[in-house]
């Protein structure tokens, strides 16, 4: 047997022969005890009621008071239940109700206790009021100690195990909680990823002006990653067209530098490869002037400074071949 139940049972066992010892005196006295359950029954709840409000503070502040005697009141009223009727059912249920209850709420067990102490603290304040007799008291407090001792026996059994269960629980509802978002992220990022790429695309569009003559716009600034994406994309639409040639439209560019030009120089070349013949279209006088400035000058490469006059170009050599 483990050392909390053999502790519980002498608990109990002590109380039980106290009240052996005194069994004439509670006989002498029961008519006393049973007269001020019945006319001090509302006073032992207000008195126990101003007791845990002072002590707990679970409830100071945020809960009204009418709650809380109610809350009392049924304490009271399931101790006199056992006390004058040795009637434990209604007592054993409100035990479970209420742990329960305050489990879910994260009450602390000390404020559980001080509830089921009420009556004992209530019915003190009005024993002293009644100049009860000590040794009516004795007899008195024999009958309600062993009723309190099986109320925190039993409060603390169910609150620990409703308190594993509440745990399991929310940390179950945390794992399904955790396992939405990083659902979510997962959607979240996956939805980026799409985007980027329509982004991508739709800043690089490869037109088809002819048959065997292609056109890239280019807008905007020239990145690592849409370099990449441009150089890939046109290598495969010019093998896919059979294009002869392509022209580049700079126009839209808004940096012109370095980058630009060595991006503009590597496509150039691949695309020269393959046989197709490249145009720059769109030069503006600042434009040439940092191509030669870099030292970047497109060698065999014709540009133009107007996507028309590129244009026309294009559809003579077109007709020519």
């Amino acid at each position: 047997m483990s050392r909390s139940p053999r502790l519980r049972q002498r608990i109990i066992a002590g109380v039980r022969a106290r009240r052996a010892c005194t069994a004439s005196g509670v006989r002498a006295t029961s008519s006393i005890f049973l007269d001020i359950l019945a006319r001090r029954r509302d006073d032992i709840i207000e008195y126990g009621t101003d007791w845990v409000i002072a002590t707990a503070k679970d409830l100071q502040g945020k809960r009204p008071r009418d709650e809380t005697r109610r809350l009392v009141e049924r304490t009271v009223d399931v101790h006199m239940a056992v006390i004058v009727n040795d009637d434990h059912e209604p007592f054993h249920a409100f035990i479970e109700h209420v742990t329960s209850f305050r489990v879910s709420l994260e009450f602390r067990l000390s404020t559980l206790l001080r509830g089921f102490l009420t009556f004992k603290r209530g019915l003190s304040r009005v024993l002293d009021e009644e100049r009860v007799h000590a040794r009516d008291k004795l007899a008195i407090w024999a009958t309600v100690d062993e009723s309190y001792y099986e109320a925190i026996f039993k409060v603390s059994d169910i609150y620990g195990e409703k308190l594993v269960h509440t745990i399991k629980t929310r940390r179950d509802e945390v794992e399904v909680e955790l396992g939405k978002k990083r659902q979510e992220l997962d959607n979240t990022v996956d939805m980026v990823e799409r985007l980027r790429a329509e982004l991508l695309t739709l800043s690089l569009p490869i037109l088809r002006i002819w048959a065997g003559v292609l056109l890239v716009p280019l807008i905007g600034e020239i990145s690592p990653e849409r370099a990449e994406h441009m150089r890939e994309k046109l290598l495969d639409a010019v093998v896919k067209h059979r294009a002869r040639v392509v022209l580049i439209d700079v126009t839209g560019l808004s940096v012109v530098d370095a980058h630009a030009a060595a991006v503009l120089g590597s496509i150039i070349r691949a695309v020269s490869l393959l046989g197709a013949d490249m145009m720059i279209v769109g030069v503006r006088g600042e434009v040439a002037r940092v191509f030669v400035h870099i030292g970047e000058v497109f060698p065999g490469t014709q540009t133009f400074a107007t996507l028309d006059e590129g244009l026309r170009h294009a559809l003579r050599l077109r007709r020519a071949a």
